[in-house]
């Protein structure tokens, strides 16, 4: 709506192919629909309205306009928001909120579980505290089975121009999907009407320690941090990090020494097996607990939601406990819980 108004530059281009002024004659039907209106403060200029970043309103009010720019404005909305959602892909800041484990490839399997049988007012309910581990590597068969469905010119093996403790960096470069059309046009206009800018071509990174990554990277990026090989030649560094990643975290593996180890700490940065402990089931009961106990142990933590699904299909809904906070919690819920059981997997 701000770029529409003109107070912000667009992310997206204008529809090419319409005939006309995109923009202005989008802000009038806007102000037919009172999504643009007149100024209380200042008679005669225009503003958005109060409540112009309601979504339902918006798309209730936008029925009101010509159908044929309806269409173009509610298109040109979800190319915006596409857009935005890669960008915040692309800088390792888009958060869904929740915290899916087992969607991106990795092996969630059970551990062990604690369940505590709390009374309520209208009877018992079971809280349960879920110790779960998680494989979220990519062995070297599962890379050579992905790349070998590759096609595009610059996906494949890529190694790191850095050499760190002997050792390079192995990734997998996977092309994400077409862009929208319009930012496709513009990026080719950027090029002189040729391929699409380095900046613009999008890939999914998969690692041997970590697997799939959240972040996206654009070819100009990796580029300049990896140089193309071929699977041969890639072979040797991904297993490599591949094996050492079951205990050994990153700075134990690129610097040959981890300050929080050497201290006698854990690490589990870059380890492709973690463990996450749950709380779930009757969760809301003791909510005010579990906020307290986090508080304690550090006042940054927040209450992060966590879904997973298990190997043996069993599905997991919770709350996110913290290491350092884990053997607190369960003894606070033990010490008022009516019946206890423990199960190990």
């Amino acid at each position: 709506m701000k770029a529409i108004m003109g107070y912000e530059q667009p992310l997206v281009p204008p529809p090419t192919d319409y005939q006309g002024e995109f923009f202005k004659d989008v802000a009038n039907a806007l102000v037919g629909v009172g999504i643009i209106v007149q100024s209380e403060t200042t008679p005669g200029l225009l503003s958005l309205d109060k409540d112009y970043n309601n979504i339902s309103k918006f798309l209730n009010r936008i029925l009101g306009m010509p159908v044929d720019l309806q269409n173009r404005l509610f298109k040109y909305f979800t190319d915006t928001l596409t857009a935005i959602i890669n960008q915040a892909r692309k800088n390792g800041r888009f958060d869904l909120g929740i915290l899916d484990l087992g969607a991106a490839g990795e092996n969630v399997t059970r551990v062990k579980l604690v369940r505590f049988i709390r009374k309520h007012a209208t009877g018992k309910a079971p809280a349960e505290l879920h110790t779960v581990r998680v494989e979220r590597g990519m062995i070297w068969q599962e890379a050579i089975e992905k790349y070998a469905d590759l096609i595009g010119e610059h996906e494949g093996f890529y190694l790191s121009h850095q050499v760190r403790n002997n050792k390079r960096t192995a990734i997998l470069a996977v092309e994400l999907e077409s862009q929208p059309q319009n930012q496709l046009q513009a990026s080719k206009k950027k090029e002189g009407g040729g391929k699409p800018s380095k900046k613009d071509i999008m890939f999914q990174i998969y690692r041997p320690n970590t697997g799939l990554q959240v972040r996206h990277e654009s070819l100009a990026e990796i580029e300049k941090k990896y140089k193309k090989v071929t699977m041969s030649e890639a072979e040797k560094h991904w297993t490599e990090q591949y094996d050492a990643s079951v205990n050994t975290c990153s700075h134990a593996y690129w610097n040959g020494n981890c300050r929080n180890v050497s201290m006698g700490s854990e690490c589990e940065v870059g380890l492709r097996q973690r463990l996450y402990n749950v709380l779930a089931g009757s969760v809301l009961s003791v909510w005010a607990r579990v906020e307290q106990i986090l508080a304690m142990r550090n006042a940054n933590n927040k209450m992060q939601v966590i879904r997973m699904k298990t190997t043996e299909g069993e599905k997991i809904v919770g709350t996110l406990i913290p290491k350092s906070c884990h053997e607190l919690l369960l003894q606070d819920l033990k010490s008022d819980a009516d019946r206890v059981e423990e199960v190990n997997f």
